[in-house]
């Protein structure tokens, strides 16, 4: 059974394939990028050597926005493919070998499997962002298998199988669970849940078998039923670094602090997810999200907002689709006074990089501002504190969510700067 897609596509879908795409990895064996690593990084087996990965990636992400087809989606790569030798079999070298083998490279069934098996994990990502997001309302999840006698025996024991969003069942047992499965998560309310009644199982032993790649040396614990590789939580792995900055939307300002404080926050794959949203709203072209989280206020900027009597709803700093088109086009008119494409592209890291934050006394705005090779003038991200924004959640009604949004960047001379008539320096340096 072929995977149906329609027009107007789980956006959560497309944020977790465009994230994908920021790590491209080319590999000559599935082996060679494990589990987890297939959700975060794009890969396709034999594609080391030839240039073909973007062009996969670059075209579902396509045919994911368009509710293109797999047959079409195949005429137009196709050609693609071919003009770069990547078809039919050939003597590829393995680089860990150095040996010469014969291998299948493009065919009509590998662009089949290609096609599936990343609209599966994309998807399987795209729910599980809406199953974290929804949790409350609708806590458990129920395994959904296709019960017409194709289905693998262990898969149609779990058809039914319930347990809450956090068990760790879904660690190992959430679909798709290996090459062709076709079982899905549905997502039940208490409600939901006792109208089941006896139908609802509970999850059943599993029964591991000891699999060792042969490409990696590593042994690993398979239960029987996954294929090897597959034994993880493709949605989960794939749920991407926005859904984790997301939460810092809702939480105290002074945790925000601390969560950017910490060494482990997720600044740079927040970056590479960030700059796939600014290519998309730059190309015109289907966007994951009308809001972007990309930075937290820190303990001096608060220190300073609270001496001057203010506290702010939200410690998250956001981006909004309409400002981000705005300054997108600037910089695209060739303005002289926009700031460089690369600093927006990657705005999480532009602000973590801030040499100085300022306040605006005459325009009440925090300037975070940073450095631009080859230029005398500094950078500046223009910040508004307590700025409602609409937004449209996907699958939800426009709401407004109040934070601290990006609303403007450009370059500026330091001197004007250094003015304290007309800006306070909060902390670091301006020369």
């Amino acid at each position: 059974m072929s995977i149906t897609l329609t027009p107007l596509p789980l956006q959560e879908a497309i944020a977790a394939i465009e994230a994908r795409g920021k790590r491209l990895h080319p590999s000559f064996s599935y082996l060679d990028v494990w589990q987890e690593e297939h959700a975060r990084a794009w890969t396709v087996a034999k594609s080391a050597g030839f240039d073909i990965l973007k062009d996969l990636h670059s075209s579902l992400v396509s045919a994911l926005g368009n509710g293109e087809t797999i047959e079409a989606w195949s005429r137009r790569i196709r050609p693609v493919l071919e003009d770069k030798g990547w078809w039919g079999r050939r003597d590829v070298m393995d680089p860990e070998t150095g040996q010469l083998v014969s291998a299948q490279l493009g065919s009509t069934r590998r662009l089949r499997t290609i096609f599936e098996v990343n609209m599966r994990v994309s998807y399987a990502a795209g729910h599980w962002a809406q199953f974290e997001r929804t949790k409350r309302a609708r806590p458990w999840l129920r395994y959904v298998a296709v019960m017409d006698g194709n289905t693998r025996a262990e898969h149609a024991a779990r058809h039914n199988m319930c347990a809450l969003v956090d068990d760790p069942i879904w660690d190992t047992w959430a679909p798709p669970c290996g090459w062709n499965c076709r079982c899905t998560l549905q997502s039940l309310s208490e409600a939901d849940y006792r109208r089941l009644g006896e139908r609802a199982k509970k999850p059943p032993p599993d029964t591991p078998r000891q699999y060792l790649n042969r490409r990696t040396g590593e042994v690993t614990q398979v239960p029987a039923g996954i294929d090897p590789g597959w034994a993880y939580n493709p949605g989960k792995a794939g749920a991407h670094a926005a859904a984790a900055a997301d939460k810092l939307i809702d939480a105290p300002p002074r945790l925000t602090a601390a969560a950017m404080r910490d060494p482990d926050w997720l600044t740079k794959p927040l970056a590479d997810e960030f700059s796939g949203w600014v290519d998309a709203i730059a190309a015109k072209g289907p966007v994951a999200r009308s809001i972007f989280t990309v930075h937290a206020l820190d303990d001096e900027v608060l220190d300073f907002l609270a001496a001057q009597g203010r506290q702010p709803a939200s410690g998250a700093i956001t981006a909004h689709q309409a400002a981000i088109g705005h300054i997108v086009r600037d910089v695209k008119a060739g303005a002289g006074t926009a700031a460089p494409m690369d600093a927006i592209r990657r705005l999480p890291e532009t602000l973590s990089r801030a040499t100085a934050i300022l306040w605006d006394k005459r325009d009440p705005a925090l300037l975070y501002v940073f450095d631009v090779p080859g230029d005398t003038r500094l950078g500046k991200i223009v910040v508004r504190i307590d700025y409602a924004d609409k937004v449209r959640p996907p699958g939800g009604r426009k709401e407004t969510i109040v934070t601290n949004s990006v609303r403007t960047a450009g370059l500026v001379e330091v001197s004007r700067l250094a003015d304290s008539q007309f800006y306070d320096l909060i902390s670091g340096r301006l020369l």
